[in-house]
């Protein structure tokens, strides 16, 4: 009774090949007929119509799940090209996948509740250990989508989620569902049986300056701070950048400078990316914040980069006690990526160390985490971050 699992990578500029060489090589470290499922992850320099029957035709009939990214995070590299994929097959694990398309802001909360009840379906009957799903990550309110699964799955059971992502043009992402890849949609996997799951998140951003008071939302809007229009608490702390705000929709300035609300039950700001500066000077955030809280702008540099990820990674392997990791699986926010850039695997090199080198990495850069952070209490609920790392862990 043993767990085995088989990683294949390949960024040949010859789609026909990389799709080929990575499913081939995924198999064949597998060294197992059978494939329970497969996950994988591919930035867009590939066409969907051209790679996905060729890793079809080599993996067989195989429940695949995975998205679109900005890079993928492999146990000895980085890579902002390619194509990755993760087979596995286990007598004592059960797993489960599902999908829903064409999510809509009026169908977001049946969408959520759906997806995870069709998972659920799938699934069967065992013990349930983990959730981990992928979902569009334009979704205008993915904290409904996140609330609409816990109906089905529970508030405190481990669910970690990652936002589809393209090279930081905001336009190309998708999801991938049984070899399709497919817009404005959920895919997802839940694990259980004999397995057991660490999992740790930390974002390593500190609140720059006093903190401001949020006067005006609407939904994931910010409409005004301190009585003024939102913008102006990046007008007033980067004069010269301040162009750039209106210009784009997320310049270096509001990826290196997120927004920060401090949560009491996590003990820890969670992160809000401006994702769009609107011409009436409204913010436009991943995820809603509420009316009347206090706001702070966050600050991080490459150090705290790798620092969260080490914490990460020891709390994913505190959390999945006595046992032995077999499996460790990455969601690194794609503004890490842009903040690291050339130094990015030295984050992931931290959580290697953490793990030792024998045992796989596998992930993706993502545009948006939903991961259980740390609580002051045993119950842990899940939460959207942004522009944090996720360190899972399967034994």
């Amino acid at each position: 009774m043993a767990t085995f699992i088989g990683i294949g990578f390949s960024k040949d500029y010859d789609q026909h090949k990389a799709a080929r060489d990575a499913a081939f090589y995924a198999k064949t470290n597998l060294a197992k007929d059978r494939i329970d499922f497969a996950i994988i992850f591919c930035t867009v320099h590939y066409d969907t119509k051209i790679i996905f029957p060729v890793i079809n035709q080599v993996l067989g009939n195989t429940k695949t799940v995975g998205c679109s990214t900005a890079g993928i995070i492999l146990s000895d590299s980085v890579q902002t090209r390619g194509i990755s994929v993760l087979a596995y097959t286990s007598d004592e694990v059960k797993s489960g996948t599902g999908f829903f398309k064409d999510i809509t802001p009026e169908n977001t909360q049946e969408a959520g509740f759906n997806f995870a009840k069709n998972t659920v379906a799938d699934f069967g009957r065992h013990a349930r250990q983990l959730m981990f799903f992928m979902v569009n990550s334009h979704l205008k309110n993915p904290l409904l989508f996140l609330k609409s699964m816990q109906e089905v799955l529970g508030s405190v059971f481990p669910i970690v989620g990652a936002g589809s992502c393209d090279d930081f043009q905001f336009t190309k992402s998708y999801e991938i569902y049984q070899n399709q890849a497919i817009k404005n949609s959920a895919t997802g996997l839940l694990l259980g049986g004999h397995v057991a799951v660490g999992i740790g998140g930390h974002h390593g951003w500190r609140p720059l300056g006093k903190p401001h008071i949020i006067h005006k939302t609407t939904g994931n809007i910010i409409n005004t701070i301190d009585g003024k229009k939102a913008v102006s608490l990046y007008e007033n702390y980067f004069e010269e950048e301040s162009a750039e705000l209106l210009s784009t929709k997320l310049g270096q300035t509001v990826i290196f400078y997120p927004l920060g609300i401090y949560s009491a039950e996590s003990n820890e700001y969670l992160l809000r990316n401006a994702t769009q500066i609107l011409p009436d000077g409204s913010i436009v955030c991943q995820g809603a914040i509420p009316q009347g809280v206090k706001v702070h702008l966050m600050i991080g540099n490459k150090d705290s980069c790798k620092y969260a990820a080490e914490e990460a990674a020891r709390d994913a392997k505190n959390n999945l006690g006595p046992k032995e990791a077999k499996l460790v699986l990455v969601i690194s926010s794609m503004a890490r990526l842009k903040l690291l850039g050339r130094n990015a695997y030295q984050e992931i090199k931290r959580v290697r160390n953490v793990f030792g080198e024998h045992v796989p990495i596998f992930g993706m850069y993502s545009n948006g985490e939903i991961c259980p952070f740390k609580t002051r209490t045993s119950i842990h609920r899940p939460h959207l971050q942004n522009e944090s790392i996720v360190v899972v862990a399967l034994s």
